[in-house]
Parts: structure tokens; C-alpha cells; sequence
């Protein structure tokens, strides 16, 4: 890479803001630095000029057509200013009191932010320069592994060129002992499909990429840089000027609530779906009033449950939001006919009255009542295992499985990990290879093996680590997500992480 500073030099600026993740923190504060240097006029600081933009470009990421056009026209010219911007207009959203208790991956403002930013930084990188900058892009999307002598000392993109016997387009030209796997490209989905026809031509030992991989992987690559970016932005930001910025700027911040206050949701939370959070809501309601005004799995009245609701005190101003829509037991019997199709809604129409029934989410299966560890082997399949542990050792993955388990128990929530592990050595104290420093050791490593900060979600019925245990689902009356009394958290982890490839800021 690059040792040219970026703020003294424009190849190295594009190169940094290109591919961060290969620079590091220095080069990234170099960038940073070039980009605040164009509001510096005569030595003097320019921060009205600095906001004006900043503003600017936060509210254009709202726009869809804005974003769209940045591939072919950049909104902002110059990438160590584009680097500013993007992620001081993403600190000015994380920062607005709406999302003080969210989790990034759920503000769907900083995803729009990130689109105008890899599609801006796209169309500066393809107007820029002789090619170079995309062989040095390349050179990260497809290299391989480095084997017993090191990384391969060559060039990994050799060129850009055109291949007339082949077709139109250009290709990228790879040597094939510099190739990786990455380099064999398929038609289908996301043009990596193993069943499509290879669209990786080979020529005089080498591999020929088409041009339009090299595309769909440096977006990719693009998302993980502005993190990357943002991370730097961040770590770098003194206290006072975090309180300036977030005091000043006001247009990002007016644009969030009117969206709010208007109703538009889903301009503003990733995967917005009203009717599933009017059950959570509700199922909430439900568990938090006594249960003679309503409890969830019973038929109720709307105007009975509509009193779940009005006694609920909500947690999070999105929770608000859902109370507040429901303004009456006729509109929440409207949203929930609404909804009917909802896995968790029965409505009962053959009476006088229409009843409802809101089932606790993952219901579906018997559920069992847990009191201490043991009631575990409740389920078959945990029954199959501990009768299977009496014989031989655990794998991990059992191990694993009755952590996991435990973690998510509401009793053990807020238990501290030396009770949990005393609890947990207790029940493993049964089976013959039982060793407590051993099993002590694997049970805190489990336990601070979280992903990303958060508690991963125990495995399901369909895990296939847990079909040497199974009985068959369709023989079994219980199942691990909906017998057991997993708190609402956990299924709303289940909801983000079954969304798609989970992605974060």
C-alpha cells in the first residue's frame, strides 16, 4: 500500500478512503484531516461552513433519488471530504435522544447515510485516475491467503482489459498463482451461484474477472470501510466537540422527528413492521398487568386487553408510539383484525363479541416451566443427551447448547456468572467425566463467547448438532424457542438476526 500522506496528497487520499481497513487509524485521521482542511480559509476554522455541509449531506441521505444519482454524479467531490461528512452526519444520528437505548443495526437513517456514502465513493473512484486505484482495490478482493512463504510477492492485478473473443465488458487480469477462490465467478445470485455458468474466462495462465464482480464485492467491502471509518470518527472526537457538534446541528436532527411525529416509521427503523411490534407491545402489556385484567394465551374482549394497554407504562419511545396509535379498544380491534394473519393473533367471531387471543411468542409447542437446570431434560431431546453424557463425553457443541440454555433462563438474567457456574457445575457434577476445573474453565469461556456484544440465541430445533438428540419435530410436542420461558428479548434478537445477514455500524 500507499505511503504517501493523504493530506498532502490526492492518490493516497482516494487510496485511504478507498480501502481503510488495510491503512488503519493513522492514515484514516490523515484523511479526516484533508477533509477538514477545506474548511480552514486564511488559518482560519470555518465551523458554520462545516455544519452548513455536515446538514447537508444528512438530509440528502433521506432522499432515495439523491442517493441513486450519487453512483453516476458524486454529491461530494472529494473523498477526504466525503469521509467527514458521512460520518459526522452518522454521529449527529446516533446521537438524537429517539435512538439513546437503540441498537445501530436497527436505525435504518445510518443505513441511508452509508448508501450515499459507498455510492458517492464509487463514482469518485471511477472517474479517478488511470485504473491503478481499482488494481489496488482488487488486489484486496481477490488475493488469497498467504501460504508457507508469505503473501504472493507479485502484482495480483496485472490489468484492466478488454476481451473482444469473450464479449463485451472488461475483465480483470489476475495470474492464476496469484489467484483466490473469489476470482471464480458464477452466473445466478450475487454472481457467486455454485450451480451457474463460470464467467471467469482463462487465458495464457490467467483468470479474466468480469468487471461487474469486481463491483458487487467492492460494495460490499465499501459498507465494512465506512465502520471502519465511522469507528475512527468516533474514537477521535474530543468531548467538547461532540457537545458542539450535536449541539448545533439541528436540520438532521428536525428531519428524524417530523418523520416521527408524522407517523413515517419506516423512514427511520430498519424493518419497520407495525403489526409485529403491536404484538410486542401487547404481549408486554399482557405480562405486566395482573392477570385478572388479561394474560396472554386466553381469549379477551378488545376493551379487556385495550386495558393491558392503557396500564402499561412503556419503556422505549417506539413502544409510545404503537400505545399511542391504539387509541381505543375499536382501533386496537381494528389493528388486530388488521393482523389476524399473525402466527400469534386468534380471533374468535362466534359469539356476541368478538374475543381475542394473543399467544406468547414462540408458542405453538407444550411449554414447560422451569425452576431450576434440571427441568431441561423436560425436553426430549435434552433428555437423549443426558442420558448419551452418562457414556461418553460432551462435544462442545453440547456444551455449548446447555449454556446457551442457561443464559436466556429470566432467572439467570441477572444472576452473576460465579452463581451461574456453581449452578451449572452442580448439575454437570452427575456424569462420570466430570472434572470442576475443566468444566469451571469451558463454562466461562462459553459465557464470554457473545457475538458482538450480544448474547447469541441458544440452538433451535432445527440446528443440526441437535438431531443426533432429536426425537423428530413431528413426533415431539415441545420445541427449545417455544417451550421454554425465553424472555422477549430473545425472540426479538430471533426477529433482527432471521431479517437477513446482520449488519451493523
Amino acid at each position: 500500500m500507499s505511503t504517501s500522506v493523504p493530506t498532502e496528497d490526492e492518490d493516497a487520499a482516494y487510496r485511504v478512503a478507498a480501502l481503510p481497513v488495510e491503512y488503519g487509524e493513522t492514515r484514516i485521521n490523515q484523511l479526516f484531516t484533508r477533509g477538514y482542511n477545506r474548511y480552514v480559509v486564511d488559518g482560519e476554522d470555518q465551523p458554520e461552513d462545516l455544519l452548513h455541509d455536515i446538514e447537508r449531506f444528512g438530509t440528502a441521505a433521506f432522499k432515495e433519488q439523491v442517493r441513486a444519482d450519487a453512483v453516476e454524479e458524486p454529491f461530494v467531490d472529494e473523498p477526504g471530504t466525503l469521509a467527514v461528512l458521512a460520518t459526522l452526519s452518522a454521529i449527529c444520528v446516533k446521537a438524537h435522544p429517539k435512538f439513546e437505548h437503540a441498537s445501530p443495526r436497527n436505525i435504518q437513517v445510518l443505513y441511508d447515510i452509508r448508501e450515499l456514502f459507498v455510492n458517492n465513493l464509487a463514482s469518485l473512484i471511477r472517474a479517478h485516475g488511470d485504473g491503478s486505484l481499482q488494481q489496488d482495490i482488487a488486489e484486496v478482493l481477490y488475493r488469497k491467503e498467504p501460504g508457507e512463504d508469505g503473501p504472493h510477492p507479485g502484482r495480483v492485478c496485472t490489468g484492466i482489459t478488454e476481451l473482444p473473443e469473450f464479449g463485451d465488458g472488461l475483465y480483470l487480469e489476475i495470474p492464476m498463482v496469484a489467484a483466490s477462490r473469489s476470482c471464480l465467478v458464477r452466473e445466478g445470485e450475487g454472481s457467486r451461484s455454485d450451480g451457474g455458468e463460470l464467467l471467469t474466462r482463462v487465458k495464457d495462465n490467467y483468470l479474466y474477472v468480469p468487471v461487474g464482480d469486481f463491483d458487487t464485492k467492492y460494495r460490499e467491502y465499501a459498507e465494512r470501510a465506512f465502520k471502519a471509518l465511522l469507528q475512527v470518527q468516533e474514537d477521535g472526537l474530543s468531548e467538547d466537540q461532540l457537545t458542539w457538534l450535536t449541539t448545533n446541528e439541528s436540520a438532521i436532527t428536525e428531519r428524524i422527528d417530523r418523520f416521527l411525529e408524522t407517523g413515517h416509521h419506516e423512514r427511520i427503523w430498519r424493518n419497520w413492521d407495525r403489526g409485529e411490534r403491536t404484538i410486542r407491545v401487547l404481549r408486554r402489556a399482557l405480562n405486566d398487568v395482573s392477570d385478572d385484567i388479561a394474560q396472554t394465551g386466553e381469549f379477551h374482549t378488545a376493551k379487556e386487553l385495550y386495558r393491558a394497554i392503557e396500564a402499561y407504562d412503556a419503556e422505549d419511545d417506539w413502544e409510545s408510539s404503537v400505545t399511542d396509535w391504539i387509541s381505543s379498544p375499536s382501533s386496537l380491534a381494528k389493528t388486530l383484525a388488521d393482523h389476524e394473519s399473525h402466527s400469534a393473533v386468534t380471533i374468535d367471531r362466534d359469539g356476541r363479541v368478538n374475543t381475542y387471543r394473543i399467544e406468547r411468542s414462540g408458542t405453538g409447542a407444550e411449554q414447560i416451566e422451569v425452576q431450576e437446570i434440571e427441568d431441561l431434560f423436560e425436553l426430549p431431546c435434552m433428555a437423549n443427551m443426558e442420558e448419551r453424557l452418562h457414556e461418553k463425553k460432551p462435544v462442545r457443541k453440547d456444551l455449548y447448547n446447555f449454556a446457551r440454555m442457561v443464559m436466556w433462563l429470566p432467572q439467570y438474567r441477572d444472576r452473576s456468572l460465579e452463581e451461574i457456574v456453581a449452578d451449572l457445575k452442580a448439575v454437570f457434577a452427575r456424569w462420570p467425566w466430570y472434572d470442576e476445573q475443566q468444566t469451571e474453565y469451558q463454562v466461562r469461556y462459553e459465557f464470554s463467547n457473545t457475538i458482538d456484544g450480544d448474547t447469541p440465541l441458544p440452538m433451535n430445533c432445527d440446528n443440526d448438532d441437535l438431531q443426533r438428540y432429536c426425537i423428530g419435530q413431528d413426533q415431539c410436542p415441545y420445541s427449545i424457542w417455544g417451550s421454554l420461558p425465553f424472555p422477549d428479548e430473545m425472540y426479538e434478537q430471533v426477529d433482527e438476526e432471521s431479517g437477513g445477514r446482520p449488519e451493523e455500524f
